[in-house]
C-alpha cells in the first residue's frame, strides 16, 4: 500500500498547482486528475524527467475473471470480483488503479445499463470510498464505444454521457473512448478523413462538452481501428480542437491501417509522436498486439522516450493474453496473479533503469572505465565531451545537433586505438540505445 509519502509525491507529478491543493484536502481524485499537456504539440519538452512514477493497475489485467464474477459464470475464468482485484492492487504495490466500467454491473456493451442508475452510482461511490480507504487514486475508466458506425453513433454518445456521469461518482479524472472499428461503408462514405470529420470528431466534441464542467478529461485511445497511427490519432485530435480531449497511448496498439497486428511496424515511433498530445498511456508487454508474434516491450527504450518527453503522468498498465496463450486465465484454476505482478516489477525496473539522465550515466560509466584503464585519456576526454555538448543540445532545444553528437560518438568508438574490445562492445551498446530512443523521438 502507498505511503503518505508515496501519496504526496502522486500529487506534485499528475496535478498542476490548483489541483494539488484539492488534492492535499483530501482529494484522491484530484491527486491524478491528468492536465493538458504543456509541451509544444509535436515536441517532445526539452527536459528529462527523473521522476517516480506512480504505475497504475487497468483492472482489464483481470478481465476474465471479473466478468465471470458479474455474470456469476460456473465455467471458464476463476471468478473475481472488482472489489477484491482492487483490495489485489493495494496489496501487491500498485499506487493507483484504473476501473474499466466493464467493471461495474449493470455495464451493456450494446444499450444503456441493464440496472437502475442509482445502483450503478452506489457501486460507483463504493469504489471511490474502498480506494480511498486503501490510498489508491483512481486514475481513469473507460467504455466501449462506435463512433464510427452510424447505426449505433447517437447511441453510444447517450452511454458515453451516461458513464462519464459514473466516472464523476466515482472519483475518475478521465474516461476513454475509441475513435470506432473500420467501417463496412468506409470507401463508399468517401474514405478515412471524410469518416473521421463527419461522425468520429463531432461525437468527439459532444462528450467533451458535457465531460468538461464535470471534470472529466476525455482519453481518446488509439486501438488498431480508425486511430491505428500516430497519424491517425494526432489528426483526429487536432481536427477535434478541444481542450478537454486529448490522447491516452496504447503502447500495444500501433499498427498500419487495418492491419490485424502491429507486426513488423515502427510502433515505437508512433509511441513517441503521439506523447506530446497524450495525458496518459497503456504500458503493455507486447507492443504489437496480444496474438502477434512480435517481441516484447523493450521498457528501457519505451521509459527513456517518455523521460525525454517530460512525461508528467501516472504510468498505467495492462497485462493480456492471447486466446490460445497456455497461460490464459480461463485456462487458470486462479486469476492470474503472478503474471500481473511480474508485469509490475518489469515495468518498475524499467523505470528505475531509466530514471537517471542517459547522458548523465553515459558519462559515469566512461569515467569507471577510464579509471580501470579500459578507456584511453584521450578518448575519455573526447568522448566525454560530445556526451556533454549532446545534453547541452537537447537542453537548449537543438535535438538535431544532438543526435549528430551521439553519431560523432559512436564513430570516435569505431576508430578508437585506447579502447580495450569489452569496453567498446558496452559502450557502444549503450550510446546506440540512445541514439536509438533518439531516433524514436526526434526522428
Amino acid at each position: 500500500m502507498p505511503s503518505d509519502l508515496d501519496r504526496r509525491h502522486l500529487l506534485r507529478l499528475t496535478a498542476g498547482t490548483a489541483v494539488a491543493s484539492a488534492a492535499l484536502a483530501g482529494s484522491a481524485r484530484a491527486a491524478v486528475a491528468p492536465a493538458p499537456a504543456t509541451a509544444a504539440p509535436g515536441r517532445p519538452a526539452a527536459r528529462y524527467s527523473t521522476a517516480d512514477y506512480p504505475v497504475s493497475m487497468n483492472l482489464f489485467c483481470f478481465n476474465q475473471n471479473i466478468q465471470s464474477w458479474i455474470k456469476n459464470r460456473a465455467n471458464g475464468a476463476p471468478q473475481l470480483s472488482t472489489m477484491a482485484a482492487v483490495d489485489w492492487a493495494a496489496q501487491a504495490g500498485f499506487d493507483a488503479v484504473d476501473i474499466t466500467a466493464y467493471y461495474i454491473p449493470g455495464y451493456e456493451t450494446h444499450t444503456m445499463p441493464s440496472r437502475p442508475a442509482e445502483e450503478i452510482t452506489a457501486f460507483a461511490t463504493g469504489l471511490r470510498e474502498r480506494c480511498e480507504r486503501l490510498g489508491l487514486p483512481i486514475t481513469g475508466t473507460g467504455v466501449f464505444n462506435d463512433f464510427a458506425d452510424p447505426s449505433r453513433r447517437e447511441l453510444d454518445i447517450l452511454r458515453t454521457r451516461f458513464w462519464i456521469d459514473v466516472a464523476r461518482a466515482m472519483g475518475a479524472p478521465a474516461i476513454r473512448v475509441f475513435s470506432g472499428v473500420v467501417p463496412a461503408d468506409l470507401d463508399a462514405a468517401g474514405g478515412w478523413e471524410t469518416v473521421t470529420r463527419a461522425r468520429i470528431v463531432p461525437a468527439l466534441r459532444e462528450i467533451a462538452e458535457y465531460a468538461a464542467p464535470k471534470g472529466v478529461r476525455i482519453l481518446l485511445q488509439n486501438h488498431g481501428d480508425m486511430t491505428a497511427t500516430a497519424e491517425q490519432t494526432i489528426r483526429t485530435i487536432e481536427w477535434t480542437g478541444h481542450e478537454n480531449v486529448s490522447i491516452i497511448n496504447d503502447t500495444g496498439y500501433f499498427r498500419p491501417f487495418r492491419a490485424p497486428t502491429g507486426d513488423g511496424y515502427d510502433w515505437y515511433r508512433d509511441i513517441a509522436a503521439c506523447l506530446p498530445y497524450s495525458d496518459s498511456i497503456q504500458v503493455k508487454r507486447l507492443p504489437a498486439g496480444a496474438d502477434s508474434a512480435g517481441p516484447p516491450m523493450d521498457y528501457e527504450r519505451l521509459f527513456t522516450a517518455l523521460r525525454l518527453s517530460g512525461w508528467e503522468h501516472a504510468v498505467p498498465v495492462e497485462r493480456l493474453w492471447a486466446k490460445d496463450a497456455p497461460d490464459n486465465p480461463s485456462k487458470q484454476p486462479t486469476p492470474p496473479f503472478d503474471q500481473v505482478a511480474a508485469l509490475l516489477a518489469d515495468v518498475r525496473a524499467g523505470l528505475a533503469a531509466t530514471k537517471q539522465s542517459p547522458f548523465r550515466a553515459l558519462r559515469e560509466h566512461l569515467r569507471d572505465l577510464h579509471r580501470e584503464r579500459a578507456v584511453g585519456l584521450r578518448s575519455w576526454l573526447r568522448l566525454s565531451g560530445l556526451l556533454k555538448t549532446a545534453e547541452l543540445d537537447y537542453l537548449q532545444g537543438s535535438p538535431a545537433d544532438a543526435r549528430q553528437a551521439l553519431d560523432q560518438a559512436l564513430g570516435l568508438l569505431a576508430a578508437a586505438t585506447d579502447v580495450v574490445p569489452a569496453a567498446r562492445e558496452s559502450l557502444v551498446r549503450e550510446v546506440g540505445a540512445l541514439r536509438t530512443v533518439w531516433g524514436d523521438v526526434y526522428g
